[in-house]
């Protein structure tokens, strides 16, 4: 169960992170306030799995790591927000 937490907690922010610089550049490019928002939305995902990623592993933990279910959630959050980018 514990390579699988790490193993969401690691696709999570890999995934957020490729998301929220695609969002940036797009945004560079139009202009268009919808992509700073949404990339601002992944910079947030990608804050939460780097912080699970260090409540993990000992390093920091200010608040209890986030339960699997809670990281799977987010993944599928994540999910869905990069297919209602591609769809447009």
């Amino acid at each position: 169960m514990y390579t699988i937490y790490i193993f969401v907690a690691i696709c999570l922010t890999g995934f957020a992170l490729l998301q929220a610089i695609v969002g940036v550049i797009s945004y560079n490019r139009m202009r268009n306030s919808k992509f700073l928002l949404i990339s601002l939305a992944f910079i947030v995902f990608v804050f939460k799995g780097i912080y699970s990623l260090l409540a993990i592993s000992g390093i920091y933990e200010i608040f209890p790591a986030p339960h699997i279910n809670i990281l799977i959630w987010d993944l599928l959050i994540v999910t869905l927000l990069y297919l209602a980018i591609l769809k447009e």
